[in-house]
């Protein structure tokens, strides 16, 4: 995608999430109640099956179309652990959500609306520019900062940066723009989750074409449990629900008294104050990567290294996204780990602008 926005105009909607968001947004922060973003609601009633749009498998010789594959988490390229379960080894970053209508060709018809109140601050018109084909970003004020909703795969955009939207307003329709989707596997890839720097578009790769909205920038978290929570009309608090994802490995990062933008940003991540003892933050991951908590400490690091993973039955470049590698007994931050840990506290390296995609990336 080329910059939708060049000169003045990028610098005022594009340039700076907070001033863009705080511009925009009528309303004050308050937990908000998620709702679903089409007329799919069918997870509500446990159907899964009705709701995720299955992939294409072929695995130990039986090709198959799980819908488990559409759901958010390590649920895509199977392989059989040591103790003969079958694991996964790709990320997904969101949930693929089945269309409702059809046309007489098989073209979806559902249209997408905003899963709470915000503004819209970013759309990309032009499909061949991501992965991600079409897509709407859409920011979240709530009292934990900012979170945001990202909307992929659309047939066409209905919507433009800057405007303040509820639920019942229109994004665009669902489709199948992007790569590896045809029409029969339309769908609307969601997510849901946090910018990791207000300032990538500042330090990221060249070819980066998607300023601060790159979804290399965008960490998601799992929006079918939030959408589920809030069916019956619940409000729900994101620090609440943060603490409920469950932490997979521990990373212990150097300090010298630098801003951490993402603290900066949600100061809710931070569990105790930083005062002047403080050496190092110890960063506690989920197994998809989602920052949980910065603990301060007073231990000091050359490097950011590993200082605890949960156990797991296979090797952990496998289960963390191939940031994490080795059992965990002797795991250690991959290449593409050590980048992201650079990415978060905006430490880029000269390898800044090589990096391992996972799904959707973009």
């Amino acid at each position: 995608m080329t910059k939708l926005f060049q000169g003045v105009v990028t610098l005022l909607l594009v340039g700076s999430a907070v001033h863009t968001e705080a511009q925009h947004t009528p309303t004050g922060r308050v937990d908000l109640v998620y709702r679903f973003p089409t007329a799919n609601h069918s997870i509500v009633d446990g159907r899964g099956e009705d709701f995720y749009m299955y992939c294409d498998r072929n695995f130990e010789g039986e090709r198959s179309k799980p819908w488990q594959a559409g759901s958010y988490g390590m649920v895509r390229n199977p392989f059989r652990a040591a103790d003969g379960n079958v694991m996964f080894s790709r990320f997904h970053e969101g949930v693929d959500i089945k269309p409702m209508l059809r046309d007489a060709a098989g073209e979806p018809r559902d249209l997408i609306h905003p899963i709470a109140p915000g503004v819209v601050v970013y759309a990309n018109e032009k499909p061949a520019l991501s992965n991600y084909g079409r897509y709407v970003v859409v920011a979240h004020r709530v009292p934990e900062g900012t979170i945001y909703s990202l909307y992929a795969h659309m047939a066409r955009v209905d919507c433009r940066i800057g405007q303040t939207v509820g639920t019942g307003n229109r994004l665009g329709q669902m489709g199948h723009s992007g790569a590896g989707i045809n029409r029969e596997r339309s769908h609307v890839h969601l997510e849901l989750g946090l910018m990791l720097h207000s300032r990538y578009d500042q330090f990221s790769p060249a070819t980066n074409k998607h300023g601060i909205f790159n979804g290399l920038n965008m960490v998601g978290i799992d929006p079918a449990p939030v959408l589920r929570a809030c069916a019956g009309g619940q409000a729900l608090s994101i620090s609440r629900h943060w603490a409920t994802l469950r932490e997979h490995y521990r990373v212990r990062v150097p300090y010298h008294g630098e801003q951490v933008d993402l603290l900066r940003r949600h100061p809710f991540l931070l569990r105790s104050p930083i005062t002047p003892a403080t050496k190092s933050l110890d960063v506690a991951f989920s197994a998809e990567g989602v920052p949980l908590a910065f603990y301060p400490s007073h231990q000091p690091a050359q490097a950011p290294v590993v200082i605890g993973c949960a156990a797991v039955p296979t090797l952990q470049q496998n289960v963390t996204a191939n940031r994490v590698k080795n059992s965990s007994r002797d795991p250690v931050l991959t290449a593409s780990g050590l980048r992201y840990i650079q990415h978060i506290f905006q430490q880029p390296s000269p390898a800044a602008g090589i990096r391992t995609p996972a799904a959707h990336e973009k």
